[in-house]
Formats: structure tokens, sequence, C-alpha cells
């Protein structure tokens, strides 16, 4: 197995003691891409928490950014079980994360998830994401891709949101 399905393995479990604690089989690591350690992770929170902000990524970047101390994670890479969404996407590039790397595409789980009109992806959007002077994010999909894929199944019956 490469490092990067090793990875992607631990976001695995990470997602499934997601959806364990309530939430959605999502999961997100941070690694520090000179060490090679796991400095955070984070779960998909959105229901149990109450927070349309709890994702996965967002969890586990927040977490990242406490633990060293700093909002710039630019040497650090952030694997997702899943895609990630604008949201996801954006804060990526505010905390500089220079690589993504997920495991299911959007189209895996739900050719509507996101509301997103058209070819869009995170690999081409990545490249137009400049996070230093001459420096764009990479976007890598496809990671353990149907692993991945199979923590959603069962996705179209979960209920969306509570009231």
């Amino acid at each position: 197995m490469d490092p990067h399905e090793q990875y992607m393995q631990q976001a695995i479990e990470v997602a499934r003691g997601s959806k364990q604690n309530g939430g959605t089989a999502i999961g997100a690591i941070v690694v520090n891409t000179k060490t090679g350690e796991v400095i955070a992770v984070g779960g998909s929170q959105v229901g149990p928490a109450k927070d349309p902000t709890a994702h996965a990524e967002i969890t586990a970047i927040r977490a990242a950014a406490q633990q060293i101390k700093s909002d710039d994670l630019f040497d650090f890479a952030l694997y997702s079980t899943l895609e990630p969404c604008h949201m996801c996407l954006s804060a990526s590039a505010w905390a500089r994360i220079p690589k993504i790397y997920f495991g299911a595409y959007r189209k895996d789980v739900d050719e509507t998830l996101f509301d997103l009109k058209g070819n869009f992806s995170d690999e081409q959007e990545g490249k137009r994401m400049n996070l230093r002077e001459n420096v764009a994010m990479t976007v890598i999909g496809g990671v353990l891709e149907k692993e991945c894929a199979a923590l959603l199944a069962g996705y179209h019956e979960l209920p969306k949101h509570t009231f």
C-alpha cells in the first residue's frame, strides 16, 4: 500500500468513528509533509454539533492550526474521504495547504451533491487557487475511491436537516 493509501485508510477510520458518534461517515486528516506525522483528524459533525460548518475537513484544519499554533499549514497535506465542498476547498486555500488528496468523488455519492452545475472539479479548481506567489494548490482524487464511497452507502436515506 502506498503512503497516500495508508493516510486515506486512517481518514477512513476517522470517518467510521464520526458515524459512530452520530455524524456523517466522512473523515479527514492533516499530515506534516516533512515528517509524515498525522497531526490532526476530523470527522463530519454537522448534525450532532448543529453547525453547518463542522465538515470533516474544517474540523481537521481547525485542530491542526491549534496544534501548531499557526494558521499557516503550508507544510501539510489534507486527506479527506470525500471530495471537498467549496467551503472546505476555500478553507484549505486560506490555511495555505498546498496538497489535498481525497477518496470518493461527489458523483460516487450523489450527482447533485452540493448542487453544483456543470463540470466543476476540485482537481481543476485547485489549480486556480494561488496559495503563495506562484504556488497553486494540487488536488488529487480517487485515493481508495471505492472504499471511501462505500462509507456513504445509504447517504440518500439520511436526514439532511433537522429543525
